[in-house]
């Protein structure tokens, strides 16, 4: 009896984890969200992408920055001998060709995978066409003065 209760709760848990996550994968220029093509990603380099609809129109371009925090690896650089300086990235978004949105905003994230996941549960994409609605919301919702934090560390 004990074994049957200890097996329902694995398989709870693991049904609860499995319900709620989306896998984003970036392959070949194509975001898709649980396997479901979402969005085009053109990479210009490491740190500046543009996204796009499925459909080619231009919506965001993000920038990626980073800036050091003020701590160190507890360990050295095993090439050069060096302190490697901790490092916080997040991602400036400016959505293109829109004067209703507003400038660029900034947004606690550095990893686009997670950008755009964020914009998948933002849902601001309808039936192919942004929603301004929910772009604000996404806004109001996910944006903060993150470079401020740049000047606080004595960098």
């Amino acid at each position: 009896m004990k074994s049957i209760k200890i097996l329902f709760v694995i398989f709870t848990m693991v049904f609860a984890f499995n319900a709620q996550a989306q896998k984003v994968k970036i392959k070949k220029g194509v975001a898709t969200v649980d396997k479901v093509a979402y969005l085009k990603v053109e990479k210009i380099n490491a740190l500046k992408y543009f996204i796009s609809t499925l459909d080619g129109t231009e919506i965001i371009s993000v920038n990626i920055e980073s800036f050091g925090t003020g701590k160190y690896h507890t360990t050295r650089n095993a090439a050069t001998g060096q302190r490697m300086e901790i490092t916080h990235a997040y991602s400036v978004l400016k959505f293109l060709d829109n004067e209703e949105i507003g400038e660029s905003f900034e947004v606690d994230e550095g990893r686009l995978k997670h950008i755009i996941k964020m914009m998948y549960n933002s849902n601001i994409i309808v039936d192919g066409q942004l929603s301004i609605e929910k772009i604000k919301r996404m806004i109001e919702k996910y944006s903060e003065n993150v470079s401020e934090r740049r000047f606080l560390t004595k960098n």
